[in-house]
C-alpha cells in the first residue's frame, strides 16, 4: 500500500468515525430532548392534578359556607324575636288581677315598639298607606267606600299593615279605598 492509499484509508476511517460520533451525539441529543419533554409532561400532569385538587377544595369550602349561611343566616333575626318574646312574657306577667289597664297598655306599646325595631334591624319596614293613593302593587283593597270628600282611589283605612323587605313587598297592606259616588 502506498502512502496515499494509507492516508485515504485513514481519512475514510476518520470520516466514518466522525460520522458515527455525530450520529451518537445526535441520538444523545434526541434522547435528552425526549427526556426533557417527558419531564415537562410529568410536570404539567402534576400541575393539572394540583389545580384540579384546588378547584375541588374551593368548591367544598364554598359549599360549606353556603350551608352555614343557610343555617345561621336567620340567627340575628331569631335573637331579635326572642327579645320581643321576652317583652311579651313580661307584659303578661304584669297582668295580675289588680293590674291597671294603663300599665298593661304601656307594656304592650313598648313590646310593639321593640318588635318593630327588630323588624327594622332585619330590613323589614311597615307600610302604612293611609290617605295615600291606592297602589295595587303595595295594597290589597278589602273594601271600596263611596266618599265625595276624598279623591277616588284613596286609602282611607288600613285594616292590616303591609311590610317591605329590601324595597320588595313582603306582604301587601289590606286597605279600604274610596270611590266617587254614583251619579243619580
Amino acid at each position: 500500500m502506498s502512502n496515499k492509499e494509507k492516508e485515504n484509508g485513514l481519512d475514510q476511517e476518520e470520516n466514518s468515525a466522525e460520522e458515527e460520533l455525530e450520529e451518537s451525539t445526535e441520538e444523545q441529543a434526541e434522547e435528552e430532548v425526549e427526556k426533557s419533554l417527558e419531564e415537562q409532561v410529568e410536570e404539567l400532569k402534576d400541575q393539572l392534578l394540583r389545580a384540579q385538587a384546588e378547584v375541588q377544595n374551593v368548591r367544598r369550602v364554598a359549599g360549606q359556607e353556603i350551608t352555614k349561611a343557610r343555617l345561621y343566616g336567620v340567627e340575628s333575626l331569631a335573637r331579635e324575636f326572642i327579645a320581643v318574646g321576652d317583652n311579651i312574657q313580661r307584659a303578661l306577667e304584669s297582668c295580675g288581677e289588680d293590674a291597671e289597664i294603663s300599665s298593661i297598655k304601656e307594656g304592650l306599646e313598648l313590646t310593639l315598639k321593640s318588635f318593630e325595631g327588630s323588624l327594622e334591624t332585619a330590613g323589614i319596614l311597615p307600610l302604612n298607606p293611609e290617605k295615600e293613593p291606592f297602589d295595587p302593587e303595595k295594597h290589597e283593597a278589602i273594601s271600596v267606600v263611596e266618599d265625595d270628600k276624598q279623591e277616588a282611589n284613596t286609602v282611607i283605612e288600613v285594616i292590616q299593615r303591609g311590610f317591605t323587605i329590601q324595597n320588595r313587598i313582603l306582604r301587601p297592606a289590606k286597605v279600604v279605598v274610596t270611590k266617587k259616588p254614583e251619579e243619580k
